[in-house]
């Protein structure tokens, strides 16, 4: 008999997967906000933070370690159980009772600080089975205050869209309204490395032509995430 091979989920499936939980997660209980860290041995690692209550919560999504929450032990949704469970919503809900949140009674709003997360995922989904490949790069802890330089955004930090952008982080610098807590500011898609959009927390994607304000375009639409993506995807041509 031949040695069976151990599945592998291909990236471009967990990282939807992996943003499509984390950007619900974040939709449903809005004190939540992500950023990105590069770990040794787990590479990117995309982590939802943020108090609920009392309980202050810090959920790591890896490619390599899969959906781990800090302080509990045992729990873990390993990549290839994303592709293995028929409904990802259980999946999130396994996610909320490991964290120790309630399940909201309630409809939750998408806000202008996590529309972003939600197009970028709706942008992977609708990617899955592109020629290319797209990837997000997120601001991490150890890069310069966005006040001071945005070099990880590369050609993007040229684009007349992010001075912009640059300038408005600057005034809420000013006040001190930048970072109360931690967060990515923005979050870079690039498509085969190239920079093609940047998303902050304005609710904008800010591309070399021009800006989609995401959460106009998504009440407008009458909160139909997909045309949001549509209109970036169609910029990006």
């Amino acid at each position: 008999m031949s040695e069976v091979k151990q599945f592998v989920a291909a990236d471009r499936f967990v990282d939807a997967q992996h943003w499509w939980i984390a950007s619900e997660l974040c939709r449903r209980h809005p004190e939540l906000l992500l950023l990105e860290n590069a770990i040794d041995g787990y590479g990117n690692v995309i982590e939802a933070l943020g108090a609920i209550g009392d309980r202050k919560l810090r959920i790591g999504f890896s490619r390599v370690a899969g959906i781990q929450v800090q302080g509990v032990d045992g729990f873990c949704v390993p990549p290839p159980a994303l592709l293995d469970e028929a409904n990802p919503h259980a999946i999130l809900k396994r996610l909320e009772r490991a964290s120790g949140v309630r399940e909201s009674s309630r409809t939750v709003g998408t806000t202008r600080q996590n529309i972003g997360y939600r197009v970028i995922s709706q942008t992977l989904a609708m990617t899955i089975n592109s020629r290319h490949s797209w990837t997000l790069r997120g601001e991490r802890p150890d890069d310069p205050h966005v006040g001071a330089s945005v070099d990880w955004l590369g050609e993007a930090a040229n684009w007349d869209s992010v001075k912009k952008l640059r300038r408005r982080w600057g005034a809420d610098a000013a006040v001190g309204d930048l970072y109360p807590t931690p967060r990515a500011q923005a979050w870079l898609l690039m498509r085969d490395l190239e920079p093609v959009a940047v998303f902050d927390l304005y609710g904008c994607a800010r591309m070399d032509g021009g800006t989609v304000d995401c959460i106009k375009k998504y009440r407008s639409s009458a909160g139909d995430i997909a045309s949001v993506a549509c209109e970036i995807a169609s910029a990006l041509k």
